[in-house]
C-alpha cells in the first residue's frame, strides 16, 4: 500500500524510465524524463523471471465488487512485496497477498491505490479517498471501517505511512464525513 516502494521498487523505476525512452513512449513527466507504464512493468517482472499480468480497468472482480479506477490498468504481480503499490498511470496489486482479506480490505487497499491517482503520494488523503468512495460505493460498512483498522493497526509505520492506529482514526473520520474527494 505504498505510492513508489523502497528498495528493489526504486531500481525497478530507473529501469523503467530507461525502458520507456528506449521504446519511444510519448508520456513525459514534468522533469522531461518519460513515465513508465503498465507494459514496461510486466515486461521488467518477466525479464527477472517474475510472473505479472495487465488488466484492463473495469475487468477485475474484489470482493465481489468490479472495480476501476477511471482507465488505469492494474498489474497482477504475486512477487511484489507488498499487497499493492501505486505508480503513476496504473495499480499493483498481490493477489496471493490480497486472497483471503475481507472484501472490505481488499477493496479498501485497491481504491488507497486509486487515489494515489488523484492524490499523489499524499498517504492520508489516499486513505480518505478510498474509506469515502467505499461508503459511496456501498461496499464500505461500520464493519468493514473495524475490519479495516483491525488490518491496518498494527502497522508501526514507515517513512511513507502514519501509525496504523493513526490511519485508523482517518479511516474513521473520512468514512463519516461529508466527502472531500
Amino acid at each position: 500500500m505504498i505510492w513508489v516502494q523502497k528498495g528493489v521498487w526504486l531500481a525497478v523505476v530507473g529501469a523503467l524510465l530507461a525502458a520507456s525512452s528506449a521504446a519511444g513512449a510519448q508520456d513525459y513527466k514534468s522533469d522531461g524524463t518519460t513515465k513508465p507504464k503498465a507494459e514496461d512493468y510486466v515486461g521488467h517482472v518477466i525479464q527477472s523471471g517474475g510472473t505479472a499480468t495487465i488488466v484492463a480497468s473495469g475487468s477485475l472482480v474484489l470482493g465481489g465488487h468490479r472495480v476501476s479506477c477511471g482507465t488505469r490498468p492494474i498489474v497482477l504481480d504475486p512477487g511484489l512485496d507488498d499487497y499493492a503499490a501505486a505508480y503513476d498511470g496504473f495499480i499493483i496489486l498481490n493477489p496471493k497477498k490480497l486472497e483471503g482479506l475481507p472484501p472490505s480490505v481488499s477493496l479498501w487497499i485497491y481504491s488507497h491505490e486509486c487515489g494515489h491517482q488523484f492524490k499523489g503520494p499524499d498517504e492520508d488523503g489516499a486513505d480518505c479517498f478510498a474509506s469515502q468512495r467505499g461508503r459511496r460505493q456501498g461496499w464500505l460498512t461500520p464493519t468493514g471501517v473495524e475490519q479495516i483498522c483491525n488490518f491496518i493497526s498494527p502497522s508501526r509505520g514507515d517513512i511513507m505511512h502514519f501509525a496504523g492506529p493513526l490511519r485508523c482514526q482517518t479511516v474513521r473520520r473520512c468514512f463519516g464525513a461529508k466527502d472531500e474527494f
